[in-house]
């Protein structure tokens, strides 16, 4: 299926939970999930290799492995307390006769290097991806030890991982900053975004929502993306979490966690309201042509232009099964299986489940951000996708 797991040469790298990974010559290749038929975007990581080199240097070294390169930027260098420095910047390679909006982008510590670059068909399309772009780029700063040593990311052990929601062990869900890991698109830069914590009471941690939320089958997210699978302690009001060469402590403070830079990680509500009243559309697209979804009070939903092809993927399609049918499909049948539709919605347990009039069901995580009216919100989060209410 779209994004399976493949050997994890580079375990730290965050990726959008429908972006596909592949692994070719010892370099890490991505794909967006959501990409239309005439769009390309190709991310490439390579990752840890020893290098005496500066940034510089090793920055010019990048851009002569990509090929022709006309900068339409100044590359941009940042230095971060935790030892890590970046070099990046933004231009239009040729590969093959074609031309591409490229990133190149270098980061070193501890006489380690990685290299990243993403090539898109065009403007539009590399600015669309921009941020999940500079999250990969950043989250080789999760890495709490030297590349070179750091551990492989392995699914924890699963002690009753229930097979149901009805089965399924309590979580504590926290919404906070993470560090460095999302664009600021005026300069390139590497800022801070809003990231998810779940807590399982089974002492099992992710990080990120599991792709069709809390209401599901947690032994099939397991399998879908390790990477974000580990194991949290607590001993007195210190909260640890683990997961491969990552690793972070909070401090509980009532209904917050405190991260390392004293700023609070806030629970968030598992919608147990259940009902919405709006239409909403992404955050990013707010055309008066772009999808929309549209939630009732009375639990109906219409799915408008094919709005679930800009925020889900074939993994959130439970019936039919689309992770396990995508390699069959005919395009047109893709087209049909991932199509606008309508129908009735419950929203619970981070989980909003969409039983489609003829038949289809999706299973796509959602939120809403704290402070939100939980029946008539202004924003809304569906798979990381920032929706707002028209």
């Amino acid at each position: 299926g779209v994004g399976r797991s493949e050997p994890e040469l580079a375990p730290w790298l965050e990726l959008p939970p429908d972006w596909g990974r592949t692994v070719d010559g010892g370099v890490v290749a991505a794909v967006p999930g959501d990409l239309d038929g005439s769009d390309s975007l190709l991310l490439l990581v390579e990752p840890a290799s020893p290098t005496g080199a500066t940034i510089d240097a090793e920055y010019r070294q990048a851009l002569a492995d990509l090929g022709p390169w006309e900068p339409v930027d100044t590359p941009r260098v940042q230095q971060f307390d935790n030892g890590w420095t970046f070099k990046l910047g933004v231009g239009v390679t040729e590969l093959n006769g074609s031309r591409f909006t490229a990133l190149t982008a270098v980061a070193i510590r501890s006489g380690q290097r990685a290299r990243f670059w993403a090539l898109a068909n065009s403007d539009a399309t590399f600015n669309r991806y921009q941020g999940p772009i500079m999250n990969a780029v950043a989250s080789v700063q999760d890495l709490t030890e030297p590349l070179a040593t750091a551990a492989p990311s392995t699914a924890p052990a699963a002690p009753g991982t229930p097979a149901t929601a009805s089965a399924m062990p309590t979580a504590e869900v926290y919404l906070g900053l993470a560090h460095g890991l999302t664009a600021n698109a005026a300069a390139n830069a590497i800022v801070d975004f809003e990231e998810v914590d779940v807590l399982f009471a089974d002492g099992t941690y992710r990080r990120r929502l599991p792709i069709r939320g809390l209401g599901s089958d947690l032994g099939w997210e397991r399998s879908q993306q390790p990477v974000l699978w580990g194991t949290w302690t607590r001993q007195g009001s210190l909260i640890t979490v683990r997961r491969g060469g990552y690793q972070e402590s909070y401090t509980v403070d009532g209904a917050h966690l405190i991260d390392g830079r004293g700023r609070a990680w806030r629970r968030l509500d598992a919608g147990g309201a259940g009902r919405i009243d709006g239409t909403f559309a992404r955050a990013d697209f707010r055309d008066p042509d772009a999808p929309r979804l549209r939630l009732t009070a009375d639990g109906g939903y219409t799915d408008h232009d094919g709005f679930l092809r800009m925020v889900g993927s074939p993994w959130h399609l439970v019936e039919p099964d689309g992770d396990a049918l995508i390699a069959q499909w005919s395009d047109a049948q893709a087209r049909q299986a991932l199509g606008a539709g309508s129908g009735r919605y419950t929203f619970e347990n981070f989980t909003l489940t969409l039983n489609d009039r003829d038949g289809r069901v999706w299973q796509i995580n959602a939120y809403l951000p704290p402070g939100e009216n939980p029946a008539r919100p202004t924003r809304l989060v569906i798979n990381g996708r920032a929706l707002l209410r028209d």
